[in-house]
């Protein structure tokens, strides 16, 4: 068998590009490039067209989507220094729809309790939801 030549392993039911005899086995690479195996070459036999042309799909649509391989690091969450936190309160009282009113950001969250205290004092709506909205950065460890 040619170097080259594709193959089919029924074993690992894979399509393998021939490299090479080594002792008892043949030696297999996938189709694309990648870790080659080692296959029982009374087993192996010429890949089809069909299968072939999977082989060659699957390899393009691997290289297309980027796979890579990542290590993990050690990482923590922190909030950035850099940046102020935004509070921000909107009202969802109402008889039949929500009030829809809305504090609009501040730094701190007293100034959003205190539009709370002054929406309710002019509308007697008593239900907010408040959101909170910081940057982070990862920092590793």
């Amino acid at each position: 068998m040619e170097p080259g030549t594709l193959v089919y392993d029924p074993q690992t039911r894979r399509v393998g590009a021939f490299q090479a005899r080594l002792g008892p086995y043949a030696l297999l690479r996938p189709v694309g490039g990648g870790r080659e195996w080692e296959a029982d070459p009374a087993r192996i036999r010429p890949a089809t067209q069909e299968e072939r042309l999977a082989a060659g799909v699957r390899a393009v649509n691997e290289r297309s989507t980027g796979r890579r391989l990542f290590r993990y690091v050690p990482y923590s969450i922190v909030q950035d220094p850099s940046a102020q936190p935004e509070y921000e309160a909107y009202c969802v009282s109402g008889d039949e729809t929500e009030c829809g009113a809305a504090s609009g950001p501040f730094a701190h969250p007293a100034d959003v309790e205190e539009w709370q205290r002054r929406h309710t004092q002019d509308t007697r709506h008593l239900r907010y939801r408040r959101t909170f909205a910081d940057y982070a950065v990862l920092e590793r460890q």
